[in-house]
Formats: C-alpha cells, structure tokens, sequence
C-alpha cells in the first residue's frame, strides 16, 4: 500500500471517530444505569399513550412530563398531559397545560374542546360556552363541541336541549360511540326506554369490544330491574378489560341488589386487593356482612374503610347507624368513635358555623353520652343561647357520671385533685343554677318539663332500592335512618320519623295510612364523587294527595351530613306549630312548649278539641270543623319546655280540657335576645303557622334540576 493510501486511510477513520464523539450526546449517570440513553420524545409519548389508555394516569402523565423534558415544545405531549390532568381533576393545571400545547401548535379544535371541558368542571359556563360556540364557527362539523353544549344543558337541566346536541352529534357521524351511549343514558332519565333501548343496541353491534358499551348496557338492564342481563353485560365489559374497575363495582352493587352477600364480599375483597384506598368497596364489604347479620366484622370493615378515608360521610352514617344499634352505650370502643365528631365540631367553633357545631357534638353524645369534652361544649353553647334550664340539666348529667373523688383521701395524685377541684366547682354552679331558677314555672305548675312526650307529628320516610353505579348504594336507605337522628332536638323529639324500606307509593301509602301516621315521605338519592342530591316527596297520610317536594343540592365537603341537615329545615318550614294543654288553673292555662321550640311570649294559640286535627286534604296546613275551635290561649310567659297562657273567646260553654289541641296562629316579633336562641330552637322543630303562606315554604332548592350521576357517566365515556 501506498504511503499516500495508508495516510487517507488513517485520516478518514480519524474523521469518522471524532465525528462519532461529537455527535454523541451527553448522559447522566441516571441515563446510562436507567437504560433510557436511546430513548426518545417520541418513544415516551408513546409509553404514555398506552398508560393513557389502560385509564393509568398517573404513569402516564409521568411518561408525558418525561417527554416534554426531552422536547420542551412538544405540542400533543402537552396536550396528553392536560387530558390527564383533565381526568384527575386538576383542572387548573390541565388549563395551563394544554395552553401550553396552543402556543407550539396554534389553533387547533382539540386544544380549545379540552380547555371549554375544563371550563365546564370548574363551573365556569359562560366562558365554556364561549369557547365551544368559537369551535363550532370555525369547524361547523366538530363533534366534540356538541358534546361540551350538550354538557352545558345536562349542567343545567336542559334534558331535551342536550338531547338535539348529541343526535346533531350522531347525524355527523353514526357510529360515534360517545354519541350513541350519551343518547341511551339522556333517554333513560327522559323516560323514552324503547328509544334507549335502540341506541344501546346500536351501540353493542357496532362496538361490540367496547368494554365501556357492556358497562352502559350492564347499567341500564339494572335500571329495568333485570339482573340477570345486567350481571351478563358487566362480565363482558369484565371480559373485554380485566382492569375495568367501574364494572367491578357496577358488579358489587348488581350482585347487592340480588341479595348475593358473599359475591358482594368477593368483589370487594379482589378490589381491595388490588387498591386499598377503593373506599366504595370498603363500604359495600361491610353492608353486605351487615346484612349477613356478621355484626363485628362489619363494624370492623368499615373502621378500616374510615381509617382509609375518614371523610367519607356515608360509610360513617351506615357505621354509626350499626354501633348505635349494635353495641351497648357501656361499650368502651364508643369514646373513641365519637371523637371524629368532637374534633369536627371544633373545627366549626373556630369557624362560627353554629348549627354544624350543634349537630357533630349532638352526634358525638348519641355514640358516647360519657364524653365529657362533648357534653361540656354542647352544655356552653345552651347557656350562650339563653337556655339555662336545659344547660343545668347537662350539668346535673355530667356530675351524676362523674368520679366522686372524696378529699379526705391523703393519697390523691395531684390529677385525681384536679378532677376533685373541678367536680366542687360543677356542684357550686348547679347549687347556682337551682337557685336562679327556683320560681320557673316547672316549680310552680309543679312539673318535670324534660319527661315529656311532646311528638307532635309522625312521619313514614320510605326508601326505594335503586341500582345506579354509585359510589355508594343504599345511600336512600342510610339519609333516611341518619335524618331520623337529627330530628331529635334539645330535650326530647316533637317529630318522630320511621324509617323502611317499601316497593313504590302504593306500599307507602299503605303503611303510612296503617300505622295511623300525620305524612309519609319517599326519599331517593343521587350521588357522584364530588355532589350529592336528596330529592323528597311529602304526602297525606290520611288521604295520599302531594302535599310538597323538596330538593337538595350539595357538593364540596360535608355534602352528605350539610345535605340532611338543609333537608331537615326544608321539612320543618311546612309542619305548623303544635302543642297541647298540660294543665289548667281557671284561665290559667299549661301548655307542652317554649323558648326550645322558637316560641316567644305573646304567641296565640287556637285550642282545638283533643282528636279533632287532621292534615288538609291537598296541600300543607291544618283543618278541623268549627266546632272543634274551643278558644285561644295568648302566652304570658315563657319557659323553655313549658309556657303558661291566657284563655279567652270560650264561647258560652268553657269546653276547654287538658289534652287539648293547640295551633299557633299568631307570632309576635322577637327580640334581639330572643333571635340568639332561635337557631338552635328551631333545629328541630316545625316552622310553619296554621296557614303558612307560600312565602314561607322553602321549597326545593335552585339546583333542583341538575343530575348528578348522569353527568358523572357522561363526563367519564371516552
């Protein structure tokens, strides 16, 4: 070989080793032991895509952030990961995401359709629609920007509204699976079936491997009480993607419904296994023991399910519904259960929110009345709102459960001193207390005011089991038992609520007329991750007829219990006032209420002959024959549980009887001393006059016509 040859050659071989090395890139030590020095932008979309698709966003927003790393300006990866940032309601996050995607990519239709979807989960509807009407203007075809209009119309009731958008949706394209299956659930909640029922159909010829096509029929046939198909179509959905959690738990509540308790337990069990913190299964695990009558292992599952996720209202309603039935007031694990309920209610003393303080140390005292922490706070809130016959009673309450520590005693730790002190000084202020109150009327009538029976209404509050793929079923069943709770007031109840199950308004109607009851209500239940609704129906007993529905609305914390307790007060607003005469001295009259019940001092009363009241026919109010009308008691002076009264209008013959009726017809202007005490008297106790006025009926709240779990179906089709 030639010198000249040779030294090409070594030249050329130079050239093309220095050019390996320079276009060779820098790794990371973290690159070379990772394995993922030749992997791309691309290569990690990909990855994400596929995590994406298996419903894992949290893997794949970590491959699109990993992405973005390696290509800063990489449009659709931005994009993806505001779609997962979308589906882990993030929606702020996903806003800036995807806006990051339109300054790399310009207008595009997908990028300004996510950000209006974002729009709308924040609630923020005219800025959405804004954006969804400036899509269709440029792209008159987009399939995506009726979806978001027809969402704006589900967000506001408008059924048929959202109706036209998605058939506009499905005349641009037939087949649209999103299209079809948002057609079936809007039909459904519509009451067209057989119009459901063909879009359903449709949906399962065309896609027959869409696990989420058997899900939505799976759901339907659960809906029209056809188990046996829904439990076929959810396998399917099953069968079509093993990791499917939704089916699983459309599954559990399937096999509920059928009463197979064991296959309950065994789903919940396998999701369980898979993800612990799954607090719907959890909380269907124990129903389901509960109703195999396995008490403990219930009480037991549900302790962990709250351990898990201690805010979930529901699964603790259903526990503290099974250990106040279940366990015995002396059982020692109830000073822990009721300390959640403690810690609650101080948060909202810090905050002022005073019927919410009322209701979490109310609740901690039906699971401990021992608890001496909630005890003391609910004792110093009666004394702050003027009830001082009701706080001594809670004082003589916590001495009669108190450790006598006797101080003669040379051994006493410095502690069990304390204690000593604090048990004389609780003694001096009920010495006080006795005192201050020693000429009330209970004295003078010679009465014990707190062992009254002072029921003035009874009400049926019937469930109805209904199959949705909620979070959590039975959520009917559980409002209606909790919401018998919170009718019990300050001493005793004036309104008791029995809770049972029924098959319609017949079996209801039937029950309630039987057992003699003055209403019955029908309560349903509509609940997604992030809302609730309550929707009740109140009826005569006596006769059937309407006599008013009530809607409540609630999303955000607290939801479930915030939801009862707006529930409760609707129901009060239509119940009048009643009361009945204890005792007479002349034209002296006793009568069973007070300050407790939100009556003040110059209210007045028609007395009406025992047995003669009864609901009015259609309607809220009350009715009775004239002749039943024997007079009027106008109230002189008002204790807390008790009021004394001046008959007058007799008539000639004074017919007038204890056990007589009273309705208030007349309520004089409170005070600004007695305004501090109605909001804790009227926690529980009816609202309304003889005639209430429209005006005075609260009625179902603004946001009656929304739907909650449809909405949630919808939002989460892909």
């Amino acid at each position: 070989m030639k010198k000249t040859d040779l030294f090409f050659s070594l030249k050329c071989t130079f050239f093309s080793f220095l050019c390996l090395v320079l276009i060779q890139p820098v790794f990371s030590e973290t690159d070379f032991f990772s394995g993922n020095s030749s992997v791309s932008a691309v290569d990690l979309y990909n990855q994400g895509i596929e995590f994406f698709d298996e419903k894992n966003w949290w893997n794949a927003s970590e491959k699109f952030q990993e992405a973005l790393q390696k290509n800063s300006a990489y449009a659709r990866a931005w994009y993806m990961l505001s779609k997962c940032y979308y589906e882990m309601n993030q929606f702020d996050l996903a806003i800036q995401y995807v806006q990051n995607a339109e300054k790399y990519d310009g207008a595009n239709p997908d990028y300004k359709n996510l950000k209006a979807f974002c729009l709308v989960s924040l609630e923020r509807f005219d800025e959405a629609l804004d954006v969804f009407n400036s899509v269709l203007k440029t792209y008159p075809n987009n399939i995506e920007a009726r979806f978001g209009l027809a969402e704006l119309d589900l967000f506001n009731g408008r059924l048929t509204g959202a109706e036209y958008f998605y058939n506009d949706a499905l005349k641009r394209e037939p087949s649209n699976v999103k299209a079809l299956l948002s057609l079936a659930l809007v039909s459904t909640e519509l009451g067209k079936k057989q119009l459901a029922k063909n879009y359903i159909d449709k949906a399962l010829r065309i896609h027959s491997n869409n696990e989420e096509v058997y899900f939505i029929a799976s759901y339907l046939a659960a809906l029209n009480g056809d188990y046996k198909d829904a439990e076929r179509k959810c396998l399917m959905a099953i069968q079509a993607n093993g990791n499917y959690d939704s089916a699983y738990e459309l599954l559990s509540t399937i096999y509920y419904a059928q009463k197979r308790y064991q296959d309950v337990i065994d789903i919940a069990d396998f999701r369980i296994n898979r993800n612990r913190n799954l607090s719907q299964a959890w909380y269907i695990k124990g129903l389901a023991l509960e109703k195999l009558g396995l008490i403990e292992q219930s009480i037991s599952t549900w302790e962990k399910g709250l351990e898990i996720e201690p805010s979930d209202e529901i699964m603790r309603a259903a526990f503290e519904l099974s250990i106040l039935k279940n366990t015995a007031i002396e059982d020692s694990r109830r000073k822990q259960w009721a300390i959640y309920h403690i810690k609650k209610g101080q948060e909202y003393q810090k905050k002022y929110y005073s019927s919410y303080v009322r209701y979490e140390y109310q609740t901690a005292l039906k699971i401990n009345p021992k608890n001496k922490t909630a005890r003391n706070a609910f004792a110093q809130i009666l004394h702050n709102d003027g009830f001082d016959e009701n706080y001594l009673e809670q004082l003589k309450f916590l001495k009669e459960n108190s450790s006598l520590i006797s101080s003669e005693n040379k051994n006493l730790s410095e502690r069990e001193l304390l204690l000593n002190d604090r048990y004389i000084k609780l003694s001096d202020t009920i010495e006080g207390f006795e005192s201050l109150l020693e000429n009330n009327l209970a004295k003078k009538w010679d009465i014990n005011p707190f062992y009254l029976d002072k029921t003035r209404w009874n009400v049926g509050i019937y469930y109805m089991e209904k199959i949705d793929p909620l979070y959590h079923c039975d959520v009917s069943r559980i409002a209606s038992n909790y919401l018998r709770l919170m009718f019990q007031g300050i001493a005793s109840t004036s309104i008791n609520l029995f809770p049972e199950e029924v098959s319609g308004y017949a079996d209801a109607y039937k029950k309630a007329h039987d057992n003699k009851f003055d209403y019955f209500i029908i309560l349903t239940g509509d609940e997604t991750e992030r809302d609730i609704k309550l929707d009740a129906v109140m009826y005569s007993a006596r006769t059937g007829t309407k006599t008013q529905d009530f809607s409540v609305y609630k999303t955000g914390n607290d939801r479930f219990s915030g939801a009862l307790l707006l529930l409760r007060q609707q129901i009060l607003s239509v119940l009048p006032v009643r009361a009945k005469i204890l005792d007479r001295n002349v034209n002296e009259i006793l009568v069973d209420i007070g300050k407790s019940e939100g009556i003040v001092k110059d209210a007045v009363f028609k007395v009406i002959k025992k047995g003669s009241v009864k609901t009015s026919d259609t309607g809220t109010g009350l009715s009775c024959n004239e002749s039943d009308v024997l007079g009027t008691v106008t109230l002189t002076r008002v204790s807390e549980e008790i009021s004394e009264g001046l008959l007058s209008d007799t008539g000639f013959y004074d017919r007038v009887n204890s056990g007589d009726e009273l309705i208030l017809t007349k309520m004089p202007e409170k005070n600004s001393a007695q305004n501090s005490q109605s909001q804790t008297a009227l926690d529980t106790s009816p609202q309304a006059t003889e005639q209430p006025s429209p005006s005075a009926l609260k009625g179902a709240d603004l946001e009656i016509s929304r739907t909650p779990s449809l909405i949630r179906m919808i939002k989460e089709l892909n």
